[in-house]
């Protein structure tokens, strides 16, 4: 079954695998994420980034080599690139600068907005269709993500000041992100999630790695790669969120079209919210856990479990 799952690089394995390998996607990162944020306390998100990028892209890309034999097309490995260029290395980039900015909680209901923005640009450069039910399901995501958040996007802290800077980086990430999702899209026709991950990783890894020859450090950052006390923080939430929650996202938006994937990609406060309950010992409240509940019913509706007339 794993098997077929690493080499299918066509159809669907099943009914509904899309859905949720996106679910699922979420779930992952979502549990990764909270294991960085423990590690941020010592690290900087940049090497995070850096670190995530190469390890799982060479993960996965062993895991390609070994089960999938077939080769990329070219084109195909221009379209994930491009998207691992823009999503996993310029749109972290502008990510942190938003959360440095305007906090981490007004970066992340800004980029609640890439679903609506991916399926409403789907329809007129992909042709993908969504029901009057599957919209709705994608504002419940959007909207029950930004109640979810919504009790520290009141609170002041002195680092959160809403500049323009941050709002414009945060809106700029928003943006890249959708296109990397629309990209992406384009690029796993008739190619494995495994390899599609690999090259994304492997784009993005590229781009850090410039950033760091342009900063004249690159070597002290291979370095930070190989040191142990870099994997006793990083390596349990790079193999869960990145390189198993890469593989289920690639396989969603392979599978699934790009506004059902990227709306159930976007599930991540459904899952965030308990673990940095039970981990992380954060209190979300009652608009915390309403908004879960809201974002539950949005994924129902947007990936057709609940059924409706």
């Amino acid at each position: 079954m794993i098997s077929s799952l690493l080499q299918s690089s066509t159809s669907a394995p099943f009914a509904g695998a899309g859905e949720l390998a996106a679910i699922g996607s979420a779930f992952a990162w979502s549990f990764g994420t909270v294991f960085y944020a423990l590690a941020f306390r010592s690290i900087s998100p940049v090497q995070a980034a850096w670190f995530k990028n190469v390890i799982a892209g060479l993960l996965l890309g062993i895991l390609s080599i070994a089960f999938f034999s077939g080769a990329v097309p070219v084109e195909n490995v221009g379209w994930l690139t491009f998207s691992g260029f823009l999503g996993l290395g310029v749109g972290d980039w502008l990510y942190f600068l938003a959360i440095a900015h305007i906090g981490v909680s007004r970066t992340v209901i800004i980029s609640q907005a890439v679903p609506a923005f991916t399926a409403l640009l789907a329809w007129p450069l992909l042709g993908e269709n969504l029901s009057g039910m599957q919209i709705g399901g994608i504002a419940l995501v959007i909207g029950g993500g930004v109640l979810a958040e919504s009790r520290r996007f009141t609170q002041k802290r002195s680092r959160d000041h809403f500049d323009k800077i941050g709002l414009i980086a945060a809106i700029t990430c928003a943006g890249l992100w959708t296109i990397s999702n629309l990209a992406l899209s384009r690029g796993m026709v008739d190619v494995a999630p495994v390899a599609g991950g690999a090259i994304r990783f492997s784009a993005g890894s590229l781009f850090f790695a410039a950033w760091f020859i342009k900063d004249g450090n690159l070597g002290s950052n291979v370095k930070f790669i190989f040191k142990s006390s870099t994997w006793k923080l990083l390596a349990f939430p790079t193999f869960t969120g990145a390189a198993l929650g890469m593989f289920l996202n690639v396989s969603a938006f392979k599978w699934a079209s790009p506004g059902v994937a990227a709306s159930l990609c976007s599930t991540v406060p459904l899952f965030a919210i308990p673990l940095s309950a039970w981990l992380l010992h954060e209190k979300p409240g009652k608009r915390g856990w309403t908004g879960a509940a809201i974002v539950i019913i949005g994924a129902l509706l947007v990936g057709g479990a609940i059924k409706y007339p």
